[in-house]
């Protein structure tokens, strides 16, 4: 062996000796890094479940502040209207009311009517102006239709749906409705609209679903499904095993939980038909804990948002 042999076995015999540690720690590393289970999303641990909104007053006062903001100039002699405890969404416009809100006046087209287009952006910019009155912002909200009012004098009703999860709402929620007249004066304000849906959204992307839609269906054979029937009656059905179970499709359902401060807990739930003797059911099923949530008749369940109005404690 040469005098220039040596140094360069020492630095070939150290270079082999990094490389050795280098792979005992990344394996020591991948040891401990625990594995995400399916239907985990990238990015920060599990929220936990279900995802809770809980009343503010802080979210009241920027509704307040919205009110306001609509009324204009006649906010300071005039009443508040009332609102949900948590989402602090206006149920309906208040009692003795003598100036209400006007939809912004839009023109188009120079002409004396005002058309269909004029109406909608005449909507869109009331909507855009008190986000917080209303509970989301104008790109979650889709128009259902406009409609005659039934209190007639060529009042209309808009209607609109809020989508601000990945799946739809249901349990009344997610629901707004506009009343104004020809001279676009604002007669009539609800919603059930969820707010803060930019906060919520990544909470319930985080929750790893449990069962699947099958696995729900399976869980209602041979249970008692309690239902609230068209009369108002508690009813109670047997759901026997092999009972026709039609899986619709997964749903964001909230639930109102009363308390103090009141809460209202987003679940996950498989939407499910129940078919049988008797009218067809709406069942809803907890996709995380496998607990009933709630059952409608068909009639009323089945379309996006005509379920059932949320319960006290989530309004």
């Amino acid at each position: 062996m040469t005098s220039d042999t040596l140094p360069t076995l020492r630095r070939a015999l150290f270079a082999a000796t990094c490389c050795a540690a280098l792979a005992l720690l990344l394996g020591a590393c991948a040891a401990t890094t625990p594995t995400r289970g399916p239907g985990r999303p990238r990015g920060g641990p599990e929220a936990p479940y279900p995802v809770v909104l809980t009343a503010s007053d802080e979210r009241r006062n920027r509704a307040l502040a919205g009110w306001a903001a609509v009324l204009g100039d006649a906010a300071a002699a005039s009443p508040t209207p009332e609102l949900r405890p948590v989402t602090a969404t206006p149920v309906a416009m208040p009692a003795g009311l003598t100036t209400p809100p006007r939809l912004p006046r839009v023109i188009i087209d120079d002409e004396a009517e005002q058309s269909e287009e004029e109406t909608r952006e005449s909507l869109r910019r009331f909507i855009a102006s008190a986000p917080a009155l209303i509970g989301s912002e104008l790109r979650d909200l889709a128009l259902v239709g406009i409609a005659d009012a039934p209190s007639g004098a060529g009042a209309k009703v808009a209607r609109y749906h809020q989508r601000p999860f990945h799946y739809p709402l249901r349990n009344g929620y997610g629901e707004v409705e506009i009343t104004f007249t020809p001279d676009l004066r604002v007669t009539a304000l609800s919603s059930t609209a969820i707010p803060e849906g930019e906060r919520l959204r990544p909470l319930l992307r985080s929750v790893t679903r449990q069962l699947t839609a099958e696995q729900a269906a399976a869980a209602l054979a041979s249970r008692g499904v309690a239902y609230t029937d068209a009369s108002g009656a508690q009813q109670t059905r047997a759901v026997a095993a092999g009972s026709d179970i039609t899986p619709r499709e997964l749903v964001v359902f909230p639930v109102g939980r009363e308390g103090q401060p009141p809460v209202l807990e987003l679940h996950y739930a498989w939407e499910l038909e129940v078919g049988g003797a008797g009218a067809p059911l709406i069942v809803y099923v907890d996709a995380v804990s496998g607990e009933q949530l709630a059952a409608t008749p068909a009639a009323s369940g089945a379309p996006a948002g005509s379920t059932p109005a949320p319960a006290a404690g989530g309004k």
